[in-house]
């Protein structure tokens, strides 16, 4: 009996490789085992801890979880970045410690859960980010069919498969590579996780297929630097290509993109974008700041008027455009001046989507041993400041939606005659969702994990 439960930390890079680990453990024929929803769960035995260590706060959040489930006595399995960065005098005070995973692993991970191979080996990651969704699994495993794996399941380095668990909800990522060439001063994943290590563009048109077979509507194209996909293989990026032939894929489906970094971004990729059917029009494009000198003390490399012509393209040619960013405030050696650049860029281009963070040191960041740092509370000032632009532009642009048809997913169902919908445009566990009445449904089954229009 091998009953067992799974958590995951991070975001959603990680979430594709513990998917290959669960169905590693699911697809055993030769043993009863159970998977169940709830870690918590007296009949829980075993709890698959998936970690991320991009932040210090990632790895305290990483021991604080290990330590909470090791106090209930429940059996836990390591796995993630966290492993490469591991404190052994911590890792000696576990009570309930049954193995630690690294990544070249995963495929022996039952052995391991069984004690078949040595549970105490550990190399370093090549795991991401993520966080889990376990609704509707059940329904999903009996949908694809024990029997029918091989056929239904994305066959992982010839030998390993995965559960496409956010199938219920039409929706599923698309690892393309792994790992990162980048460097940027404030960042240690390239230390924790290496180099880029694309994957052949027919492995991942294999797995397009199988996505859509499994019902999968929406794919989430994802890796550290999707614009640099396939150099490591092919010399040179071969991202358009790759998108090119997903594009010509049949099927009812369509695509996005995330982790597009402007410095290997051109006009003609965008124009090679634009003719794409299936895309939709979502732009991830982490540029962090605009300040050329801040830029260049993170190792940036572009400059404000290569952002301004990119932009200026993807708002011009590509109609009902979704654009995401990632902001760090006071970043060491931010002036006033270079916190207004920053400010005014957001109204200039009243993004629909801002991840902002205030600035961290990380130990084994080159950022760390840069002067002129300034004390949180400080940079929490900016932070708000800033906030409130964001906030006054998301207003008016949500204003504007009133009256408007919209095609949605629906996320969730609740009582009252409510429901959580997704907008197609938006990204899953990334961006917003909204909760509408039944009333306000035009067209669809609300009683699907599906598409349906609605009127605000």
């Amino acid at each position: 009996m091998f009953n067992f439960s799974a958590i995951n930390l991070g975001c959603n890079k990680n979430l594709v490789d513990l998917e290959f680990a669960i169905w590693e453990i699911l697809k055993t024929p030769s043993q009863e085992i159970n998977f169940f929803e709830d870690p918590l769960s007296d009949e829980v035995e075993y709890v698959l801890i998936n970690t991320c260590s991009f932040l210090s706060s990632s790895r305290a959040e990483a021991e604080e979880t290990i330590s909470y489930y090791d106090s209930l006595g429940k059996k836990v399995i390591i796995m993630g970045c966290y492993t490469s960065l591991k404190d052994d005098d911590y890792i000696k005070t576990l009570k309930n410690l049954h193995s630690i995973v690294d990544y070249e692993e995963l495929k022996n991970i039952w052995n391991i859960a069984k004690n078949l191979v040595n549970k105490d080996k550990i190399e370093r990651l090549k795991a991401s980010l993520a966080k889990m969704k376990w609704k509707e699994l059940d329904e999903y495993l009996a949908k694809i069919g024990w029997n029918q794996i091989q056929k239904k399941a994305f066959v992982w380095a010839e030998n390993t498969v995965r559960a496409y668990l956010n199938a219920p909800y039409s929706y599923e990522f698309l690892k393309i590579s792994e790992w990162c060439d980048n460097n940027c001063s404030f960042c240690i994943i390239p230390k924790i996780r290496w180099r880029q290590n694309s994957r052949t563009i027919e492995n991942i048109v294999t797995e397009v297929k199988t996505m859509i077979a499994s019902g999968i509507k929406e794919i989430q194209i994802i890796s550290q630097d999707t614009t640099r996909y396939g150099t490591d293989l092919y010399g040179d990026s071969k991202l358009y290509d790759l998108l090119e032939e997903i594009d010509k894929i049949p099927g009812d489906f369509k695509f996005r993109l995330f982790y597009m970094y402007p410095d290997s971004m051109t006009l003609s990729h965008l124009e090679r974008l634009k003719n794409l059917k299936k895309m939709l029009p979502y732009f991830d494009i982490p540029f962090q700041h605009i300040s050329p000198e801040i830029l260049k003390k993170m190792w940036r490399f572009y400059d404000e008027e290569h952002i301004y012509k990119l932009l200026d393209y993807i708002k011009s040619n590509f109609p009902g455009v979704f654009i995401h960013t990632n902001f760090i405030v006071w970043f060491p050696g931010e002036t006033e001046e270079d916190y207004k650049k920053l400010c005014d860029f957001a109204k200039k281009y009243e993004f629909d989507s801002v991840s902002m963070f205030g600035y961290h040191d990380e130990e084994m960041a080159a950022s760390s041993k840069l002067g002129d740092k300034v004390p949180d509370r400080e940079i929490e000032k900016r932070v708000r400041k800033l906030g409130k632009i964001l906030n006054s532009i998301y207003d008016k642009k949500e204003a504007s939606r009133i009256w408007k048809e919209e095609t949605w997913y629906i996320m969730d169902i609740l009582e009252d005659d409510k429901i959580i919908v997704r907008p197609e445009i938006k990204a899953p566990e990334i961006d917003d969702y909204d909760e509408i009445n039944f009333s306000q449904v035009i067209d669809g089954d609300i009683d699907i994990w599906e598409k349906i229009i609605y009127k605000r």
